[in-house]
């Protein structure tokens, strides 16, 4: 029978793994609130700043197509309504609390906050953005030099080989 073998395999397999992954165990309040302190320490929280702004502007286009008559006063509403939403800010914080606790250790949260509020965590969020788009760009331009010597010396190498490239 299929399940006579099926079985053992799963057994071991539960007990090489062990438990299952912490994520799946609601996280403690302390550490929902090192998750919290964490995210909003690092740059991270301010990547969704304009994520209800972008969402006010998809909305006033959407009812705009519908009624575009009434652009002037569904501009106006819509930034009026949005301005009573801004507290639920918190709701979107929390969420993302959720997930970070999910990924980090409390004690890893705990480190991550303490980087982001030292001196260099802080230099890190105003400078961080300049210094990893330079970096990109420093890779992207040895890539290309990468490649054009590849190229040529793959050339060579078949040339050696008696190909005609």
């Amino acid at each position: 029978m299929v399940w006579n073998r099926v079985l053992p395999a799963v057994a071991v397999l539960a007990f090489v793994l062990g438990p299952g992954p912490a994520r799946t165990q609601e996280p403690t309040e302390t550490h929902l609130e090192a998750a919290l302190d964490a995210l909003q320490a690092s740059p991270a929280a301010r990547s969704y700043d304009d994520l209800l702004p972008a969402v006010a502007e998809a909305v006033k286009g959407q009812l705009i197509l519908l009624r575009p008559d009434l652009h002037v006063v569904i501009g106006e509403t819509v930034d009026e309504v949005v301005q009573t939403l801004v507290p639920r800010r918190a709701e979107l914080n929390n969420e993302l609390a959720k997930v970070w606790a999910q990924g980090f250790t409390e004690d890893e949260l705990v480190t991550i906050a303490t980087f982001y509020n030292s001196p260099a965590g802080k230099k890190f969020n105003q400078a961080g953005p300049r210094v990893i788009n330079s970096s990109l760009n420093v890779a992207q331009a040895w890539a290309g030099r990468i490649r054009g010597e590849l190229i040529e010396k793959t050339r060579e190498q078949l040339r050696a080989d008696g190909e005609d490239f």
